[in-house]
């Protein structure tokens, strides 16, 4: 029988020594499926979280699961959407943009201060805008 004694320190360290915890929210049919593939690897579903947490930071995730694959196959689309997405969202600022000088111009038009403007004689170098 093999007895280990902590000392201090290593006891403090042991508590110290924390494992993050990730709590997530699955659809029950998700779940489903996971548990179904973890069970037929031979592992749990956390043990098989980890796996596809780990594949997919490492950009390797290839399983033979029609889940996984259906999302693999809707990543060029992805890619299109958040494009085209990205584009939309320049065409309105720049609208926006736009709007906003309109709305200054109507403004300065609208002003009391055109009339004073509209009614002194331009200056020999100064053209007349229209």
């Amino acid at each position: 029988m093999l007895i280990t004694l902590y000392t201090p320190l290593t006891i403090l360290l042991l508590r110290m020594t924390t494992i993050p915890t990730v709590h997530l929210s699955l659809p029950d049919k998700l779940y489903e499926e996971l548990r179904q593939l973890a069970s037929s690897m031979g592992i749990q579903v956390t043990d098989l979280i980890k796996i596809f947490i780990k594949q997919g930071l490492y950009g390797n995730l290839q399983v033979e699961n029609p889940t996984i694959q259906k999302l693999n196959s809707h990543d060029g689309e992805l890619t299109y959407v958040k494009g085209k997405m990205y584009l939309i969202e320049k065409l309105m600022n720049d609208m926006m943009d736009k709007m906003d000088n309109l709305e200054r111009r109507l403004e300065e038009l609208e002003s009391p201060n055109i009339l004073a403007r509209a009614r002194r004689p331009p200056l020999k170098n100064q053209q007349i805008k229209a």
